[in-house]
C-alpha cells in the first residue's frame, strides 16, 4: 500500500501559508540546549494563581459544576463582571452584552471571525500585540498602522493618505476595525485620553468598530489607564485574567461592547469554544474580589530597577504599564537575540513579531528580582 503524505495534494487551505511561526521556532531551538537560561521572554506572571482561585475551583468541583454552562458565560460572573465594569472601569454593560470566553486569543479569534472578509482593512497600532497580525494575515484582511505613540499630526497625515488612497481607488474597502492593546503588549504604552478620542472620532467618521484590549489593566503603574469605552462607549473591550491573576493557564476572560458584536460572537462561540471551563468561571467571580495591589507593586519595582539599569543605554518606549521594555537594540532583532543565547544565555522576543521594524526585542520583567538583575547584566554586556 502506497503512504501518501498529508502535505501532498493541497490538503491544507491557501490561508495556512500566512501563518509564520518562524522567528518563535527558531528562538526555541537555539535555546532548547541550555541549561540554565535567563528567561526575559515569557509573556506571563511568575506568581501562582492566587489561593482564592484555586480554593474556588476546588469547591466548584466539590459542588460537580463540571458541566457545559450557558454559552455566554453564567450569569452570577456576568453580573459580577457587570458591577466591576461600572465601579473600576466607568462605563456600564449590562449582563446580557458580556460575553465569557477561555482567553482574550478565544475573543480575538471570534471577533474576526464575525467581522473580517477577505480584502477588508483594519487599522492597527505598531507596535502590536502579534496576534492581530496574524490571525488578520490568515483571514486576508489588509493591514494598515499608526504609531501608538501617535499625535494629532500622525492622525492627520492618517486621514489625508486614507482619503487620497480612496478618490484614486472607488473599489476600496472601507476601515472596518480598529485594534490597539492598552497597556501595551509589547511596548508598555498606556494610550492616552486624548489617543483614544482621535481613534475613537476616526472610528465614528469610517463606521469603524473601536477594539480595546485591556488584559492588563491592573498593571498601570502610575494611574495612566482609561478604559476606552469610558470615552466612547460603542467600543468593544477585551478583559482578560491570565495577566492580572496569573491564570495563564485557566483560559478566562470577557468581551462587552454593541449587542450586535456580542451577540455574533456568542453564536460563533457555541460552535466553536462552546464555553468556559464552568469550574474556572466560578474562580472568576472569586478574583475580581482580590486586591493584587502587593502583585502589581512588585512588578512596579521591577519596572523601575530596569529603567535605572536601561536609562541612557537603550531607546524605548516609555513602559507605563504592562510589564514589558521593547528596546531598539544594535544591529538587527533575529542577529541580536541569536547573540543572547548563544554567548549569554539569556532570552528575549524578537521584535519583528509585533512590528515593521526589525531592531527592537521585547524583555520581560515579570520574573524575579535574581533573575532579572542576572539578564539585566547580559544584555548590558550585550549591547
Amino acid at each position: 500500500m502506497t503512504t501518501v503524505s498529508p502535505l501532498a495534494g493541497g490538503l491544507f487551505s491557501e490561508r495556512m501559508a500566512r501563518i509564520d511561526t518562524s522567528e518563535i521556532r527558531r528562538m526555541f531551538a537555539l535555546a532548547a540546549t541550555l541549561k540554565n537560561p535567563i528567561n526575559l521572554s515569557i509573556g506571563q506572571p511568575h506568581f501562582p494563581a492566587p489561593a482564592p482561585v484555586r480554593d474556588a475551583i476546588s469547591e466548584a468541583l466539590a459542588r460537580n459544576q463540571t458541566t457545559y454552562t450557558q454559552t455566554q458565560g453564567i450569569v452570577e460572573l456576568r453580573e459580577r463582571l457587570s458591577r466591576k465594569f461600572s465601579e473600576a472601569n466607568g462605563f456600564e454593560a449590562h449582563p446580557d452584552r458580556i460575553l465569557i470566553s477561555s482567553g482574550v486569543s478565544s475573543l480575538i479569534q471570534l471577533l474576526f471571525m464575525a467581522t473580517i472578509d477577505p480584502g477588508d482593512r483594519v487599522l492597527l497600532t505598531d507596535p502590536a500585540f502579534l496576534i492581530y497580525r496574524s490571525l488578520l494575515e490568515f483571514l486576508g484582511a489588509q493591514i494598515e498602522y499608526i504609531p501608538e505613540n501617535f499625535t494629532a499630526d500622525d492622525m492627520a497625515a492618517f486621514r489625508a493618505a486614507d482619503q487620497a488612497a480612496s478618490s484614486a481607488d472607488r473599489n476600496r474597502r472601507p476601515l472596518k476595525l480598529i485594534i490597539f492593546c492598552t497597556p501595551s503588549n509589547p511596548s508598555g504604552h498606556i494610550m492616552t485620553d486624548d489617543q483614544i478620542r482621535m481613534l475613537a472620532n476616526l472610528a465614528e467618521d469610517k463606521g469603524a468598530l473601536l477594539v480595546a484590549d485591556e488584559i492588563y489593566e491592573l498593571f498601570d503603574y502610575e494611574n495612566r489607564f482609561k478604559s476606552a469605552a469610558a470615552i466612547y462607549p460603542n467600543t468593544v473591550t477585551f478583559m482578560g485574567y491570565s495577566k492580572s491573576y496569573s491564570m495563564t493557564g485557566l483560559r478566562l476572560s470577557a468581551a462587552t461592547g454593541p449587542e450586535s458584536v456580542i451577540k455574533a460572537m456568542t453564536t460563533l462561540q457555541q460552535y466553536t469554544v462552546v464555553c468556559a471551563p464552568a469550574p474556572v468561571q466560578w474562580a472568576g467571580i472569586a478574583a475580581l474580589d482580590l486586591d493584587m495591589s502587593t502583585y502589581v507593586g512588585e512588578y512596579k519595582t521591577n519596572r523601575d530597577y530596569c529603567l535605572e539599569r536601561l536609562r541612557d543605554k537603550l531607546e524605548f518606549t516609555y513602559p507605563a504599564g504592562a510589564f514589558y521594555i521593547f528596546a531598539r537594540i544594535p544591529g538587527t532583532d533575529r542577529e541580536f537575540v541569536e547573540r543572547a543565547i548563544q554567548e549569554k544565555e539569556l532570552l528575549v522576543v524578537p521584535g519583528r513579531i509585533f512590528s515593521r521594524s526589525e531592531d527592537r526585542v521585547r524583555i520581560s520583567y515579570a520574573t524575579d528580582r535574581s533573575t532579572l538583575e542576572r539578564g539585566m547584566d547580559a544584555l548590558l554586556a550585550l549591547i
